[in-house]
């Protein structure tokens, strides 16, 4: 295609390097060009531009390159490779580039200090005003197809000799653009013509034509404009002043022929890492998503452009999830650099917030994706991988398939290679009918079936992590953090309520719980054990309520149960069926207050379930061994005598026999009846129960029901009254 870039005649390659190549034989050997593995991927950095260029934001660029010169001439046979990306998300009506600030950082540019480094000007959304200055000084332009550069006087300011001049200057010297196109786009009154010769095409300025008509022969003379000119990606790119049409990272790299990884905008070359560590742990629940994006809000407005994402999550809310990994993609990677970090397990849909970073950081052992503690129904995985196909994957510029196959059920992720360059990715089939560039691939093995569940080493073997290392002080080494990274945690009462609902602490409340309610069993009255268990029941409950997996059902379910096992125990003793009922209700509402689902329907839930019900079995256990020891020891303490009944010796000790014989016997209690207690009955010591009245130790009762291994008493008064009145 013919351009207005001036020609160039290419050097015959020399005759025995012809043979050599026809031989088969590599030229890299002889000292000639190699294979692209060969000579090796030149080094490359991305840098952002924020327009306009005002202040000192030239020099803060300036300086964020020369920081940079060292990294980029460590490879002397291969040119190392400078992005500049135009971001034009800070320009606001009537505000443009100031031109003393553009002309030096263009004249930076083309400066000596660059010499053997290749400059790039990568216009994504394009670019006007004196910005246009800092494009055309650099090697090479590369733009969206429906990106505009210029009119570089967008401001409408006057144009004098003194502009032209330092456009032409600049162009003249770097080369890229043509100075007569140069003066177009800065110029209304410019008169540029695209001129057809046997040598090819030009573009001079009109008043120029004559002379190059008495030189070559002119075939066909096209004026360019409106002026000033308004180049887009299409025409630059039939000009010969675009060599590259890009609209992402991946495509500017594959253009460029550089590893796509070292073109991502690192903030830190601006003046370094300041990185915040926020951590997201447990199920992910609204208030858990809306914590977490405060919290990285607070701290990219502190001045944050490192936020390392720390998360430990089963998944638990697909929909939050979502919600957060949408908002994470939406980030600019500009100005802040999101890394996910997954120390253990990043599970079902969390898997999703931790691919929606711009990296992630994986333990060797730990766990992405698979089952979680949400159910993902078919529905609503299609629902999942539409949101994330049209939203994070294409903010990322990623393939979808592989993630969304983490928490899809039976979605299908083949391994594929483009065969012109050998690049590998993972489709699914439905994806690779929708690629335009199908063709192009072949699609390889099987890699899995969601719900996919990858450990961090096959993680960083498939893609999806970028590292893999053994703690965070391995994450802070590899990013280069310097210093104590900043905590972003919860509060004190965020840490309490965290440290609550773990496991170990979680099951601690109900042993004292359990401890609490056996004490006020054995004790006259509403005592210590009440209120005991009453705060550690309430604290469990509440702090699994805030944790995500406990609501109103479970705390219904526990007051019911409660209220049947008194019942058996006081009001209708012997029946046994509220006493079943309400022990069952009481285990079903610990449990389900532990986990996020009600039944199980998947392995990682089967075996949440089995902890549950393992840490309520324990918790049993100790209840039982520390009532032993309780019973035994609490009253013989002389500070807490009072709180437990003491047990009788054991020659007054009377196994539950021939309790029928009782029956119209009295006796006097020993203890308070409130309204169960002790009684002494024909010199034998019973546990007995009241009708339902307090009666005070020393009062005469007499047994008047025996119903199983329980003796109902009244009061001696109180029975002669009703004996007479039924008379």
């Amino acid at each position: 295609m013919r351009s207005c870039r001036p020609n160039i005649t290419p050097i015959p390659m020399p005759l025995w390097m012809v043979c050599l190549a026809l031989s088969g034989i590599p030229t890299g050997f002889l000292g000639g060009p190699a294979h692209a593995e060969d000579r090796g991927v030149p080094e490359a950095i991305s840098i952002p531009l924020r327009l306009p260029i005002t202040g000192t934001r030239d020099t803060q660029v300036e300086a964020a390159i020369l920081r940079q010169l060292e990294r980029l001439r460590s490879r002397p046979r291969e040119r190392g490779v400078l992005v500049l990306e135009f971001d034009t998300s800070e320009e606001e009506g009537g505000v443009t580039s100031d031109f003393g600030r553009s002309l030096e950082l263009a004249r930076f540019l083309t400066d000596s200090k660059l010499a053997g480094i290749k400059t790039v000007a990568f216009l994504p959304h394009g670019a006007k005003g004196h910005a246009v200055l800092v494009a055309i000084a650099c090697e090479e332009i590369v733009m969206a197809a429906d990106a505009v550069l210029g009119p570089a006087n967008a401001d409408a300011m006057a144009v004098d000799d003194s502009l032209r001049a330092a456009y032409m200057q600049i162009a003249d010297r770097r080369k890229t653009v043509p100075p007569a196109v140069a003066l177009a786009l800065l110029d209304p009154a410019a008169k540029v013509v695209r001129v057809s010769t046997d040598d090819g095409e030009q573009c001079i300025e009109a008043k120029n034509l004559d002379a190059l008509r008495s030189a070559v022969a002119v075939l066909a003379v096209e004026p360019l404009g409106p002026m000033p000119l308004a180049l887009s990606g299409r025409l630059g790119r039939e000009l010969g002043i675009v060599r590259t049409v890009a609209r992402t990272p991946a495509e500017l790299a594959r253009g460029l022929g550089v590893d796509e990884q070292s073109l991502r905008a690192d903030p830190s070359l601006e003046g370094g890492w300041k990185a915040v560590q926020v951590v997201l742990a447990g199920p992910l629940t609204s208030d858990a998503v809306a914590r977490t994006r405060s919290r990285i809000d607070e701290a990219i407005a502190e001045g944050a452009n490192f936020v390392c994402l720390r998360l430990d999550s089963p998944g638990g809310a697909p929909e939050q999830s979502l919600v957060l990994a949408t908002w994470l993609s939406a980030l600019d990677p500009a100005r802040v650099r999101t890394v996910a970090y997954v120390p253990r397990e990043a599970r079902g849909d969390a898997s999703l917030v931790a691919m929606a970073c711009d990296e992630l950081v994986m333990a060797p052992d730990a766990v992405l994706g698979g089952e979680g503690s949400a159910t993902i129904t078919t529905r609503q995985a299609d629902a999942l991988a539409v949101a994330w196909r049209e939203g994070v994957a294409k903010k990322r510029s990623r393939s979808w398939s592989l993630p969304v196959a983490m928490v899809h059920p039976g979605l299908v992720v083949r391994r594929a290679t483009q065969a012109a360059s050998g690049r590998v990715d993972y489709f699914s089939d439905e994806e690779m009918l929708l690629r335009l560039d199908r063709e192009s691939w072949q699609l390889g093995g099987q890699v899995g079936i969601g719900p996919i569940q990858l450990t961090g080493r096959q993680a960083e073997s498939l893609g999806l992590a970028t590292h893999v290392i053994d703690s965070f002080g391995g994450l802070a080494r590899v990013y280069g953090l310097s210093g104590d990274v900043a905590l972003s945690e919860p509060g004190w009462a965020d840490r309490l309520l965290d440290a609550l609902a773990s496991p170990q602490v979680a099951w601690l409340l109900l042993l004292i719980g359990g401890a609490g309610l056996y004490i006020e069993l054995h004790t006259p009255g509403l005592g210590l054990g009440g209120f005991v268990a009453m705060v550690a029941f309430i604290v469990y409950f509440w702090s699994q309520y805030l944790h995500g997996t406990s609501g109103w059902l479970e705390v219904m379910l526990f007051l019911a149960g409660l209220f049947c096992l008194a019942a058996e125990i006081f009001v209708l003793p012997g029946i046994g069926v509220l006493g079943l009922g309400g022990g069952l209700l009481v285990i079903a509402s610990l449990v389900l207050a532990s986990q996020s689902f009600v039944l199980p329907s998947n392995d990682y839930q089967i075996r949440q379930l089995q902890w549950s019900l393992l840490g309520i079995l324990g918790a049993a256990v100790g209840v039982a061994i520390l009532g032993v020891l309780v019973r035994r020891w609490l009253p013989s303490t002389p500070l807490l005598r009072t709180v437990l009944l003491a047990p009788p010796p054991h020659d007054e000790s009377l196994d539950a026999e021939h309790l029928d014989e009782l029956l119209g016997l009295e006796g006097t209690t020993t203890t308070r009846l409130a309204p169960a207690g002790k009684a002494r009955i024909s010199g034998r010591l019973h546990d007995v129960t009241s009708d339902g009245n307090l009666i005070e130790p020393g009062t005469a009762v007499r047994v008047v029901d025996v119903r199983g291994s329980h003796v109902l008493v009244k009061a001696v008064l109180q029975a002669s009254s009703a004996d007479q009145t039924t008379t």
